[in-house]
């Protein structure tokens, strides 16, 4: 399931029947969809990409 904002339905939650296709890029995860009331849309989901050569975030401190 995923969570998406229609237009004309508001926020609403799609199975996989509904996505057309999924592709990853820049800002995120690209997730073309068509929700129930049969409106196309784009969703962008998850993490932006981190720069090449961009150094990892260090690891929180773990307790002994």
């Amino acid at each position: 399931m995923l969570d998406v904002h229609c237009p004309d339905c508001g926020r609403t939650l799609i199975g996989p029947r509904q996505i057309i296709s999924m592709r990853a890029t820049g800002e995120g995860i690209r997730v073309a969809y068509v929700c129930w009331c049969g409106r196309a849309g784009v969703e962008v989901t998850g993490r932006r990409r981190r720069p090449a050569g961009a150094s990892r975030p260090p690891a929180p401190a773990r307790a002994a």
